[in-house]
């Protein structure tokens, strides 16, 4: 995959998103995350990918830079899905993503750049801010992740997420449910077309497909999807959902 060829554009450009419902009160934490997505060359596949990942992983775990990342592959999905794979990956801070990427413009981190561009062709390359609403109590190295498509009613503020937030967790805690909720915040790099309708992607993860599907019982069969339409009816209006399976690449311990 390619990573950035260029350094990071300034966060500000974040307040078009984020800050567009934010107010004088609440700052909820971001931490960045870098999205590529990305198609397979003539005769590579997934475990060419890993060869190279396993180089990769040597190479950061030499560097003490705090960055992790996840394949992506798309499961319940259709013709608009225009990808193979894609390419998530986190750090605890935007300086420190940029010292990830870095890391790769030149010496080893460019042989290595190199053997990725030979296995997959990237042709989105955006980052994201993410916001936890909930944290995964599962310790796992995959699992999938759901996503959708969110936009803001007018006037809904941070105060009023947060609120929302803490009756989610506090139903998710009643039924036991152990997966994260996140939201990721568009920034440089996200297409148009997509930030012209939408405020954030709103990112559920599981560590199964079983445990997805437990999930969807909940919400079908259980009174959750009453539950949650009770909580952030007012607040947000969410489309186009998918899912992907997620094989991580790397975990960072810092």
């Amino acid at each position: 995959m390619r990573l950035i060829k260029k350094a990071l554009l300034p966060i500000i450009f974040f307040s078009v998103s984020f800050y567009s419902f934010s107010d004088d009160h609440v700052q909820p934490m971001i931490i960045p995350m870098e999205h590529f997505a990305c198609n397979y060359n003539a005769g590579k596949d997934r475990d060419d990918d890993l060869k190279v990942v396993e180089e990769w992983n040597e190479f950061l775990d030499e560097s003490g830079v705090s960055y992790s990342s996840y394949f992506l592959d798309p499961y319940y999905t259709n013709t608009d899905e225009q990808y193979d794979t894609h390419w998530i990956g986190f750090s605890t801070t935007f300086e420190e993503m940029g010292k990830a990427q870095e890391l790769m413009l030149s010496g080893e981190g460019a042989k290595l750049q190199a053997k990725f561009n030979k296995v997959t062709s990237c042709s989105e390359h955006d980052i994201w801010g993410s916001y936890t609403v909930r944290a995964s109590t599962n310790e796992s190295e995959g699992g999938v992740l759901n996503l959708s498509s969110c936009k803001l009613t007018e006037g809904t503020t941070t105060e009023d997420l947060m609120a929302a937030d803490k009756k989610m967790n506090e139903f998710a805690d009643q039924a036991g449910n152990t997966g994260g909720i996140y939201r990721w915040f568009p920034g440089p790099g996200v297409q148009l077309s997509w930030t012209s309708k939408y405020d954030f992607l709103a990112a559920n993860t599981t560590s199964s497909l079983s445990e997805w599907g437990a999930g969807a019982d909940a919400m079908v069969n259980g009174g959750g999807a009453a539950m949650q339409a009770s909580i952030y009816g007012g607040l947000m209006q969410c489309e186009d959902a998918r899912v992907f399976l997620a094989t991580q690449a790397r975990s960072s311990s810092n």
